[in-house]
């Protein structure tokens, strides 16, 4: 053979021998390589699980932190109801307060209503109680009278449906400045002192409330 075809064959040799090599297992790695990767293995798995389980915790608080803003909203909304609640009863107490204020309001105008009307006629009557009372000799001057005391009656019940009624007074009553109005004092024998010794004109009374005052004269 010549010197080209040793070339090849050693060529193909080298060549055959390089792919046995590759061929060949490779040398298995030490108890202390193995136990190096296996604690690598583990450290990274420990280290993924750590990273999951704070990933957890976080999303924990989170949705702690969630809650806890939906107790304080509750919270609010229940004191926005006892407000309102509170507000709503306020309101009805002052409602029925001031239906009760114009109720009363409304007692009184009804019950008391003709005060001024009565107040402004009574001295009228009371003058034509004084002519009725005096008795004169002269038979048509009486007839009139009889016409006039027929009219006081008819006014009188109309008053007394009115609620309108006399402050009954008579001589020898104790003075009374709450019904009587003491327009003199005089001396006297009859009557001891802060007695009534003369009815100048009648007193009266609108239900339970004096509207006029008895004129009276009392004793010294």
């Amino acid at each position: 053979m010549d010197i080209k075809s040793n070339k090849d064959i050693f060529e193909l040799i080298n060549k055959l021998k390089k792919e046995l090599d590759q061929l060949k297992p490779q040398p298995q790695q030490s108890n202390k390589q193995v136990e190096e990767v296996e604690q690598s293995k583990d450290n990274k798995n420990l280290s993924k699980k750590s990273k999951d389980n704070k990933d957890e915790e976080n999303q924990n608080n989170q949705e702690l932190s969630d809650i806890e803003k939906l107790e304080l909203s509750f919270v609010e909304l229940i004191e926005k109801n006892q407000k309102l609640e509170e507000d709503k009863l306020m309101a009805i107490a002052d409602n029925q307060n001031t239906v009760k204020r114009f109720q009363n309001e409304y007692l009184v105008i009804k019950k008391y209503g003709g005060e001024k009307l009565a107040s402004n006629i009574l001295p009228a009557i009371d003058m034509f109680r004084s002519v009725i009372s005096s008795s004169p000799e002269n038979p048509e001057i009486k007839n009139y009278l009889m016409g006039f005391e027929m009219i006081i009656n008819q006014i009188d019940q109309a008053l007394s449906n009115s609620g309108v009624s006399i402050i009954e007074v008579k001589e020898g009553d104790d003075f009374n400045p709450e019904i009587h109005s003491a327009i003199e004092q005089i001396e006297t024998d009859k009557y001891s002192s802060g007695k009534i010794t003369n009815v100048i004109s009648n007193g009266y009374k609108l239900h339970d409330r004096v509207i006029k005052h008895a004129n009276v004269k009392v004793a010294k």
